[in-house]
């Protein structure tokens, strides 16, 4: 759904990235750079369980990850090994993130499946896009608003607890819907074209 905003963004995210490039900061170490960020972050908020000073860190860490690609693309640096290197570091954060979640004690059930269906959710579009079917915009929750849910469920925390978890609920259903919408597209256009 937020991927519609996209080409919107890239504007933004150019802007910022120019003294990315003019620094000469290779694209890589950004991409780094987001995990090891929210790494530290999540490592503060294990012990402090400070929801403002951790939506910093994934704030820095989600600007970090939308720059690696521009300054890649500017620097004449976008590379195979780059998209992979940034496709598996995107996943070490969504397991940091959704793990996380288990500091404030909320339902270890609703993280676990959320977990799993955010991964199902990055792994049924590569491997579909692997066999040529397209996935880009197709579900309801991809990893953008799975970010923002996750941003809402800690500050929502800080309100209700209870409303924190009903919100990991709703995510977590949401991201179960993508999956199996995900699967339902791909056994379409893999069957139309046989």
């Amino acid at each position: 759904m937020l991927n519609k905003l996209r080409d919107k963004l890239a504007a933004i995210v150019n802007t910022v990235a120019k003294p990315f490039i003019v620094i000469g900061v290779p694209p890589n170490v950004l991409t780094a750079s987001s995990m090891m960020i929210l790494l530290i972050g999540a490592f503060f908020f294990a012990f402090s369980t400070d929801i403002l000073l951790y939506l910093v860190f994934i704030t820095v860490s989600s600007i970090l990850d939308a720059l690696d690609g521009a300054v890649a693309r500017a620097m004449g640096k976008a590379s195979r090994f780059g998209a992979f290197l940034d496709s598996t570091v995107d996943r070490v954060n969504d397991a940091i993130l959704i793990l996380s979640l288990g500091f404030l004690r909320l339902n270890q059930l609703y993280i676990l499946v959320f977990l799993v269906a955010s991964f199902l959710v990055s792994y049924i579009r590569a491997r579909a896009e692997s066999l040529g079917v397209g996935l880009a915009g197709i579900g309801l929750i991809e990893r953008p608003e799975r970010i923002l849910g996750v941003i809402l469920v800690l500050a929502s925390y800080r309100v209700s607890p209870r409303l924190a978890e009903a919100l990991l609920l709703v995510l977590t259903i949401l991201s179960v819907v993508t999956v199996v919408q995900r699967i339902m597209q791909v056994y379409r256009r893999i069957n139309a074209g046989n």
